[in-house]
């Protein structure tokens, strides 16, 4: 399985408004996830859907028919598609939070010289996107499951709004190029759903801190 860590995280830094709370995650209020839109190729109606962990910790995306495909003879809008999310985050009160820890899981097949790459951004309604680009296959060829860590520096966090009704935008993006011309249609390359749980996945990992007016 391929594995590959980016930005690890950086030392703690003095936070003004929000004072950072490591217990607060576990207030008795829980979170509530729902979309407030769903757009994008990669994720027709009915086809994605968020699950905020029990322990306030994160929430899971769960993708079921995304699917892109370059080589042979398939059309070059084959090998890419996306999906923009607007999540609509209630949290308990009190409390603000921050996006520490991506991780994004799938399978692909990748012949000889094809690349495969995902593209993550994520921001809260008003700030500028975080934007993050990983090569899925660091060798070819490569048929498995991969999975991409990616863990985001404490001082660069963007901590959601406190008081306000809080939109988290997630887009996400896979692209498969190949290797130059095929005359077979069966040399082609794909990234598709994990084979262990029949999805792609994006887990978003959070933490805490108290708001202060």
């Amino acid at each position: 399985m391929l594995k590959s860590l980016v930005a690890a995280g950086a030392a703690l830094a003095l936070l003004t408004a929000p004072t950072l709370g490591a217990d607060s995650a576990s207030a008795s209020e829980k979170v509530v996830a729902t979309f407030a839109a769903v757009n994008g190729s990669g994720c027709p109606a009915g086809t994605v859907a968020v699950v905020a962990y029990p322990d306030n910790t994160g929430i899971i995306l769960s993708y079921s028919s995304f699917y892109v495909q370059r080589g042979g003879d398939s059309a070059a809008a084959q090998g890419y598609q996306n999906c923009n999310l607007d999540i609509r985050m209630s949290v308990p009160a009190g409390f603000t939070f921050a996006v520490s820890r991506a991780v994004y899981h799938g399978y692909a097949f990748v012949l000889p010289g094809a690349t495969a790459k995902l593209v993550a951004k994520y921001n809260f309604q008003g700030q500028a996107p975080t934007v993050s680009s990983h090569l899925i296959n660091t060798v070819s060829p490569f048929d498995d499951n991969w999975t991409i860590i990616e863990e985001f520096p404490f001082a660069n966090l963007q901590w959601a709004p406190c008081g306000a009704d809080i939109i988290l935008t997630d887009a996400f993006e896979l692209r498969v190029q190949p290797y130059g011309p095929s005359s077979s249609p069966t040399d082609v390359s794909f990234v598709t759903a994990n084979k262990s749980d029949h999805s792609i996945r994006t887990e978003l990992n959070f933490v805490w801190a108290e708001c202060h007016g």
